[in-house]
């Protein structure tokens, strides 16, 4: 129900990533099939950023930029003359500010997405249930409902439906679709890759702080500026993405960015061990190769709704070890050139009673924190151009039973670097619009 508002359009060097390295399988789609619903996203959550012009970070419709902090500034300018490094604002939108009358921020759907379908007064919401699975009509072809469960009274009852959209986040929907399939229910649908539930993906991700000296010497931040607080618009990246002049240097494939902020979550001057520095930090996150090994399946354990549990395995492999090293070692080299010094977030601030919290969080390890940790699952019902290769096709329909739409996270061949919500939201989009198009059938 929340997000937090970086909105990167993906590129065709994400989705057409096969094309260029050989490995797994090309998106059916490509950035020109998402164009129109993208710009209406952007529009309607008034994003900020620049156009900047990169073949691999497709511009959007945007609103003029949040300025950068002196120290960014700084820190982009030592970087561009340095390493010839491009260090471009955020894309995203600013942080929620309160006002007089309570309302709900954009980085949630009830301030958004559900706001406006509540609105046209043709929504229901049942409270206290899950979705446990479809049910197939006689020719096992197509939904003729969906089973829910009330967690209260477990009761159980069918909303019969003409149209399913599931969107219930990447492991519910495939726990929900695994439920529904012929494998594990011979009245369901059936897959023919036999790929539901493989190829489970999330961001490999590692994180950095640092200190550097102030631009504006001691004393208060600029944080009383909204425009200064941390978020989607307020901070930046550093876009190195799938290019390939840039992906033909290293030794592993696909790309990665890195999201950064400097003076944008400052503690108060007494707090801090050096009050005369800034605090800035830079988090690594890479596309993931889809790998059948990581997968979601059912578990022989139930919930206590009786509903079978989803079981997960998934790993890193060499690739993803690869690029984090690569990732750390671009971080480190970033951090120095710009004059600043990596220091562990514990040391960077005086809280006695928090520095186990700080020295023990994953984030700080040394090595990538595990699969999940990012939240941004993908993957496990992957579309495709064929049947034999995909398990839903190139408008998000079952290859076998058309009236399912699957349009979250799960549907995704592969990961990609950007953060995913935006385009998770322009595939939803676009699948929706062409299903209730008036048809002759």
């Amino acid at each position: 129900m929340t997000w937090g508002g970086i909105t990167l359009r993906l590129s065709d060097y994400e989705f057409k990533g096969a094309n260029h390295d050989g490995y797994g399988q090309n998106w059916p789609i490509s950035h020109e099939d998402l164009d129109p619903h993208y710009s209406a996203l952007e529009q309607l959550f008034e994003v900020r950023g620049e156009r900047d012009g990169l073949e691999h970070l497709p511009d959007g419709r945007m609103a003029p930029a949040l300025p950068l902090m002196p120290e960014e500034e700084r820190f982009r300018e030592l970087l561009n003359r340095e390493r010839g490094i491009p260090l471009i604002h955020s894309r995203g939108f600013e942080a929620h500010q309160a006002t007089e009358t309570p309302s709900w921020p954009r980085s949630s759907s009830n301030g958004t997405s559900l706001q406006r379908a509540l609105a046209t007064g043709r929504v229901e919401i049942l409270c206290n249930s899950m979705a446990e699975s479809l049910e197939m009509d006689a020719t096992q072809e197509r939904a003729r409902a969906v089973v829910v469960v009330n967690r209260r009274s477990r009761e159980r009852q069918r909303l019969e439906c003409n149209l399913v959209v599931v969107c219930a986040s990447t492991i519910a929907t495939l726990r929900l679709l695994l439920q529904s399939e012929q494998q594990s229910n011979p009245k369901g649908f059936r897959d023919p890759s036999g790929l539901l539930g493989k190829g489970l993906m999330d961001h490999v991700s590692c994180c950095r702080f640092f200190s550097v000296a102030s631009e504006t010497g001691r004393g208060a931040t600029q944080l009383s500026d909204p425009s200064s607080t941390l978020s989607g618009a307020g901070s930046f990246f550093l876009p190195f993405g799938n290019a390939p002049e840039v992906c033909a240097e290293r030794n592993f494939l696909r790309g990665y960015g890195i999201w950064g902020g400097i003076n944008r979550f400052d503690p108060p001057w007494w707090l801090k061990r050096n009050p005369d520095r800034r605090l800035g930090f830079l988090i690594g996150h890479g596309e993931v190769l889809s790998d059948t090994r990581n997968d979601v399946r059912l578990s022989e354990r139930c919930d206590p709704l009786g509903v079978p549990m989803p079981h997960i395995s998934c790993r890193w492999g060499a690739n993803e070890q690869a690029m984090v090293q690569h990732m750390q070692n671009t971080i480190a080299d970033c951090i120095s050139v710009a004059g600043g010094v990596t220091t562990p977030l514990a040391e960077l601030v005086n809280v006695p009673l928090m520095a186990p919290l700080l020295r023990n969080a994953v984030a700080a390890q040394d090595d990538a924190p595990p699969p999940g940790y990012y939240i941004h699952e993908v993957g496990g019902a992957p579309m495709g151009a064929t049947e034999d290769h995909s398990v839903v096709d190139c408008w998000n329909r079952l290859w076998r039973c058309p009236n399912v739409l699957v349009v979250d996270g799960a549907c995704w061949p592969s990961s990609g670097w950007q953060s995913p919500t935006l385009t998770m939201m322009a595939i939803a989009r676009r699948a929706c619009l062409e299903a209730v198009k008036p048809r002759n059938d």
